[in-house]
């Protein structure tokens, strides 16, 4: 079976379970991954699209997985029943899709384990709708292939989410007092703590979290760093190019503005490596 690093990465993603939907299944590949490793008993492989699914059905059926995996034409979650499944997989389609399925399933969705995400774009204002819509993102990865870059997450809804702070502020406070490292972090100097910035940088802080992920961050994932020097170097050549120009309109000065604000922040979040690291 041809498992790309992306796929196997939001398969990793995926909490043990009974059994999970996966939305937009495509071929299959992470359905019959998650069966195969023994992560989830059933998956349900859903698609929007006739073609895909019935490939998915051929994949299944060589590796003989149909009893463990059944496949649904499914707008969305629309083809979903409540209590069918304990989470969902939303990978490799754009992100005002990821939003939209979640909205338009969100009584379904709001009472699922886990929810995992691999939106294509549109990543900080998918960000935004799960901290505003009150999920708690507990583990991300990111992933660099074929000269492309795939962050995915992993969301608790409502309940599960306020247990998981709940635990995880424990553990925290417990290891501060003990100095005990998180992530590889002294547990004391943890750099994405709001209580170590000042007011002024809150704002900025739930930007860059939106923006290149809370957990990426946190844990100074290795990757995330290649990505931020090379977004760097690219808005650092358009803003070069543009402010060349002899006399800026104003839609240009607004774009230069733009760049500056974007700059500044990934500045910030390199800093952040090299200080903690």
């Amino acid at each position: 079976m041809l498992l790309s690093d992306r796929m196997r990465a939001v398969a990793g993603l995926v909490q043990p379970c009974k059994s999970i939907a996966d939305i937009g299944c495509d071929h299959g590949y992470v359905a019959m991954e998650l069966v195969r490793s023994k992560v989830c008993r059933h998956v349900i492989a859903m698609d929007i699209n006739s073609g895909p699914l019935e490939r998915a059905k051929c994949n299944i059926a060589e590796y003989g997985m149909h009893d463990y995996i059944e496949t649904r034409l499914s707008d969305g979650v629309s083809a979903l029943r409540a209590g069918e499944a304990e989470g969902i997989i939303c990978a490799g389609m754009g992100g005002r899709l990821v939003m939209s399925i979640l909205e338009q399933g969100r009584e379904l969705v709001g009472g699922m384990r886990q929810l995992i995400l691999q939106p294509q774009s549109e990543l900080s204002e998918v960000r935004c709708y799960l901290r505003e819509n009150g999920y708690l993102i507990d583990r991300e990865d990111i992933i660099y292939e074929d000269g492309k870059y795939y962050p995915m997450m992993r969301a608790l809804p409502g309940a599960f989410g306020k247990l998981e702070r709940q635990i995880c502020g424990n553990l925290e406070q417990k290891c501060r007092k003990s100095g005990v490292h998180i992530n590889g972090i002294p547990a004391c100097r943890q750099p994405f703590d709001i209580s170590e910035v000042s007011k002024g940088e809150a704002e900025r802080l739930t930007r860059v979290q939106d923006t290149y992920g809370p957990c990426l961050l946190a844990m100074g994932h290795p990757v995330l760093k290649r990505y931020l020097l090379w977004q760097k170097a690219n808005l650092e050549n358009i803003r070069q190019n543009l402010l060349a120009r002899k006399q800026l309109t104003d839609r240009q000065q607004r774009r230069a503005e733009e760049l500056d604000e974007k700059l500044s922040d990934i500045v910030f979040c390199l800093y952040c490596y090299y200080k903690y690291r």
